[in-house]
């Protein structure tokens, strides 16, 4: 894949996400959202915090200095930040549930799947140990995928 077709990804996965965000204002979750979008928040912000010793992007190439990064949340899944923005969303559009918001959310989860298979390649190109790391870790979500 080229470097074209990541900026269609980002701009599909940033348009879903800003979508579904707008979509869900005003901001009255139920408990299960509460639930979702909190532990979402707590998941994506310590993902961010382990990996800012590492190079962070947007496309789904790795940054050329950057470290495979195995801790924290990285210990467990592979993509916790992918994880997060799905969590967030999905418990953001859970207290009135529509056809269009389910498309969207669908949209968004085949988006963030395409990417991460996508730099999951490009990991295993850049990081020998990367199949270790594969083998004992989940992409997205603990103990299913």
């Amino acid at each position: 894949m080229d470097k074209p077709f990541a900026y269609i990804l980002v701009l599909i996965q940033f348009s879903s996400i800003g979508w579904l965000v707008q979509s869900a204002y005003p901001f009255n979750l139920n408990i299960t959202g509460l639930i979702l979008a909190s532990v979402a928040i707590v998941l994506g912000s310590w993902s961010l915090w382990v990996m800012r010793i590492s190079k962070i992007r947007i496309l789904p190439m790795p940054h050329v200095e950057a470290a495979l990064i195995t801790s924290g949340p990285y210990r467990l899944l592979r993509h916790p930040m992918y994880t997060a923005v799905l969590l967030f969303t999905a418990g953001i559009s859970i207290d009135y549930p529509n056809w269009e918001k389910v498309i969207i959310w669908l949209i968004l989860l085949i988006v963030l799947i395409i990417k991460l298979h996508w730099e999951e390649q490009m990991l295993n190109q850049q990081f020998p140990e990367y199949r270790f790391y594969q083998q004992k870790s989940f992409k997205l979500v603990p103990f299913l995928y």
